[in-house]
């Protein structure tokens, strides 16, 4: 299980404490379900790994997640020159949630998430865009263009040995002042690191357990 799939997975569940309220009245309507949609088809593979599910038809789950990305880059693409970033005024915290997310995921396009972290910048400042998911978005952009990051949010695992994961320990993949990190995430509303860090490490034992078997 990579960093990347393991962030993803924890970031989804946030959707869950989304109120369905704050859909029901947005500028673009069509690009909320369209968001919503590319969403989807972008977990699919993943959720399907996490359950140690294989595809039903033999295919390379990794390589599907892959394609994926690839075939919607050209669609976010055309969202940004048409809307900029859509905001919570212009498609509702979930689908706005959701663009953001297809972002992460387009680490083979840098300045494009570079354009979209300036682009969120100004949304936040307004209210418009969650300060929380803009700090992945820094840190993401951060460890694709080899700097360090400022929250802590992408990170690697230590203590595993072999399939033995019950010992592991998740840690910042890079990190830029360690002594102040969470004078910066509380700035934006995070938790204290070590508290996060803890919570991943956690989720990666529950997913990495053996399965029972007979299933």
């Amino acid at each position: 299980m990579t960093t990347a799939k393991l962030i993803c997975l924890l970031l989804v569940a946030l959707v869950v404490s989304v109120s369905a309220k704050a859909q029901t009245v947005v500028l673009y309507p069509k690009l909320s379900k369209t968001l919503d949609s590319l969403r989807n088809v972008d977990q699919w593979p993943m959720q399907r790994i996490t359950r140690q599910e294989p595809d039903s038809v033999g295919r390379n789950l990794e390589q599907v997640e892959k394609d994926n990305y690839a075939r919607h880059q050209p669609v976010l693409e055309k969202i940004v020159r048409q809307f900029g970033f859509p905001g919570f005024r212009e498609v509702g915290k979930t689908s706005s949630y959701n663009f953001w997310l297809l972002v992460q995921h387009a680490d083979a396009h840098v300045d494009f998430q570079r354009k979209v972290l300036k682009l969120m910048r100004r949304e936040v400042e307004r209210h418009n865009a969650d300060p929380v998911n803009y700090a992945y978005l820094v840190d993401r952009l951060a460890i694709n263009t080899g700097q360090l990051e400022e929250y802590g949010t992408q990170v690697k695992y230590t203590g595993n040995v072999g399939d033995d994961y019950s010992k592991v320990v998740a840690i910042p993949v890079s990190l830029r002042d360690p002594k102040n990190v969470d004078k910066r995430r509380a700035a934006i509303g995070m938790g204290p690191l070590q508290d996060y860090l803890n919570g991943m490490a956690d989720m990666t034992r529950q997913m990495n357990k053996p399965k029972p078997k007979g299933q």
